[in-house]
Protein backbone atom coordinates (compact mmCIF):
# COMPACT_ATOMS: atom_id res chain seq x y z
CA UNK A 1 0.00 0.00 0.00
CA UNK A 2 1.24 3.49 -0.84
CA UNK A 3 0.59 6.20 1.71
CA UNK A 4 1.88 9.60 2.76
CA UNK A 5 5.02 9.80 4.86
CA UNK A 6 4.65 10.07 8.65
CA UNK A 7 7.31 11.24 11.12
CA UNK A 8 7.31 7.77 12.64
CA UNK A 9 8.62 6.42 9.28
CA UNK A 10 11.99 8.20 9.52
CA UNK A 11 13.99 5.30 10.96
CA UNK A 12 12.54 2.88 8.39
CA UNK A 13 13.22 5.32 5.56
CA UNK A 14 16.83 5.73 6.70
CA UNK A 15 17.20 1.94 6.54
CA UNK A 16 15.64 1.78 3.06
CA UNK A 17 17.91 4.61 1.85
CA UNK A 18 21.11 3.12 3.25
CA UNK A 19 20.49 -0.51 2.26
CA UNK A 20 19.33 0.41 -1.24
CA UNK A 21 22.37 2.56 -1.95
CA UNK A 22 24.84 0.12 -0.38
CA UNK A 23 23.46 -2.74 -2.49
CA UNK A 24 24.42 -0.83 -5.63
CA UNK A 25 28.14 -0.82 -4.69
CA UNK A 26 28.67 2.69 -6.04
CA UNK A 27 32.21 4.02 -5.85
CA UNK A 28 31.87 6.24 -2.79
CA UNK A 29 33.92 6.34 0.38
CA UNK A 30 33.19 3.54 2.81
CA UNK A 31 30.29 4.37 5.09
CA UNK A 32 29.14 7.32 2.95
CA UNK A 33 25.47 6.28 2.81
CA UNK A 34 25.45 5.39 6.50
CA UNK A 35 26.34 9.01 7.25
CA UNK A 36 24.37 10.56 4.38
CA UNK A 37 21.07 8.94 5.40
CA UNK A 38 20.80 11.54 8.18
CA UNK A 39 21.20 14.34 5.65
CA UNK A 40 18.65 12.69 3.38
CA UNK A 41 16.09 12.47 6.17
CA UNK A 42 16.83 15.91 7.62
CA UNK A 43 16.85 17.86 4.35
CA UNK A 44 15.19 15.90 1.53
CA UNK A 45 12.32 14.52 3.58
CA UNK A 46 11.69 17.93 5.12
CA UNK A 47 11.58 19.77 1.78
CA UNK A 48 9.73 17.23 -0.38
CA UNK A 49 6.44 15.47 -0.79
CA UNK A 50 7.12 11.91 0.35
CA UNK A 51 5.21 8.71 -0.15
CA UNK A 52 6.08 5.32 1.26
CA UNK A 53 5.26 1.80 0.20
CA UNK A 54 4.17 -0.23 3.17
CA UNK A 55 3.97 -4.00 3.07
CA UNK A 56 2.60 -5.92 6.05
CA UNK A 57 3.22 -2.92 8.30
CA UNK A 58 6.81 -2.41 7.14
CA UNK A 59 8.09 0.50 5.02
CA UNK A 60 9.92 -1.12 2.10
CA UNK A 61 10.12 1.83 -0.31
CA UNK A 62 10.01 5.61 -0.50
CA UNK A 63 9.75 8.27 -3.20
CA UNK A 64 10.45 11.96 -2.63
CA UNK A 65 9.40 14.67 -5.08
CA UNK A 66 9.61 18.44 -5.27
CA UNK A 67 7.60 20.21 -7.96
CA UNK A 68 8.38 18.19 -11.11
CA UNK A 69 11.56 16.56 -9.84
CA UNK A 70 12.09 13.14 -8.32
CA UNK A 71 14.58 13.70 -5.53
CA UNK A 72 14.85 10.05 -4.57
CA UNK A 73 13.29 6.64 -5.13
CA UNK A 74 14.54 3.80 -2.94
CA UNK A 75 13.33 0.25 -2.30
CA UNK A 76 14.82 -2.30 0.08
CA UNK A 77 16.98 -4.65 -2.03
CA UNK A 78 15.13 -7.75 -0.84
CA UNK A 79 11.99 -6.25 -2.44
CA UNK A 80 13.54 -5.33 -5.80
CA UNK A 81 11.85 -6.72 -8.92
CA UNK A 82 8.40 -6.82 -7.35
CA UNK A 83 6.96 -3.69 -9.02
CA UNK A 84 7.22 -1.51 -5.91
CA UNK A 85 9.43 1.10 -7.60
CA UNK A 86 7.06 1.23 -10.56
CA UNK A 87 4.04 1.72 -8.30
CA UNK A 88 5.79 4.49 -6.36
CA UNK A 89 6.89 6.18 -9.60
CA UNK A 90 3.40 6.04 -11.11
CA UNK A 91 1.83 7.30 -7.89
CA UNK A 92 4.21 10.25 -7.55
CA UNK A 93 4.00 11.32 -11.20
CA UNK A 94 0.22 11.08 -11.63
CA UNK A 95 -1.14 14.38 -12.93
CA UNK A 96 2.25 15.88 -13.75
CA UNK A 97 3.14 17.17 -17.24
CA UNK A 98 6.80 16.26 -17.07
CA UNK A 99 9.25 14.85 -14.55
CA UNK A 100 12.98 15.32 -14.08
CA UNK A 101 15.59 13.47 -12.04
CA UNK A 102 19.29 12.82 -11.66
CA UNK A 103 20.74 9.32 -11.47
CA UNK A 104 24.33 8.22 -10.96
CA UNK A 105 25.87 7.18 -14.29
CA UNK A 106 27.20 3.98 -12.69
CA UNK A 107 23.77 3.03 -11.38
CA UNK A 108 22.86 0.79 -14.32
CA UNK A 109 19.93 -0.66 -12.41
CA UNK A 110 18.28 2.75 -12.00
CA UNK A 111 19.17 3.84 -15.54
CA UNK A 112 17.47 0.76 -16.95
CA UNK A 113 14.48 1.24 -14.65
CA UNK A 114 13.93 4.85 -15.72
CA UNK A 115 14.50 4.12 -19.42
CA UNK A 116 11.95 1.29 -19.18
CA UNK A 117 9.51 3.87 -17.82
CA UNK A 118 10.03 6.34 -20.66
CA UNK A 119 12.72 8.64 -19.27
CA UNK A 120 15.39 9.99 -21.61
CA UNK A 121 18.85 11.31 -20.79
CA UNK A 122 18.93 15.08 -21.29
CA UNK A 123 22.24 16.06 -19.70
CA UNK A 124 24.95 15.13 -17.25
CA UNK A 125 27.10 16.45 -14.43
CA UNK A 126 29.12 15.49 -11.39
CA UNK A 127 27.61 15.25 -7.91
CA UNK A 128 29.26 17.73 -5.52
CA UNK A 129 28.83 15.39 -2.53
CA UNK A 130 30.15 12.14 -4.02
CA UNK A 131 32.18 13.28 -7.05
CA UNK A 132 30.28 10.66 -9.05
CA UNK A 133 29.05 11.48 -12.55
CA UNK A 134 25.31 11.55 -13.04
CA UNK A 135 22.78 11.81 -15.84
CA UNK A 136 19.85 14.17 -15.89
CA UNK A 137 16.72 12.44 -17.17
CA UNK A 138 13.29 13.67 -18.22
CA UNK A 139 9.93 12.16 -19.06
CA UNK A 140 7.18 14.03 -20.91
CA UNK A 141 3.90 12.84 -19.42
CA UNK A 142 1.68 15.18 -21.50
CA UNK A 143 2.09 13.05 -24.61
CA UNK A 144 0.85 10.00 -22.69
CA UNK A 145 -2.56 11.57 -22.06
CA UNK A 146 -5.40 11.34 -24.54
Amino acid sequence: MIRNFKESDIHDIETVYEKSNNALALKVTSGFFKKDKKKFTSSTLRSCKNSVYELEGKVVGVISTSADCIEGLFVLPEFWNRGIGTELLNYATAGKDEVFLQVYADNKRALNFYRKHGFEITGNGVCQMTDLPYFEMRKDLKKLRF
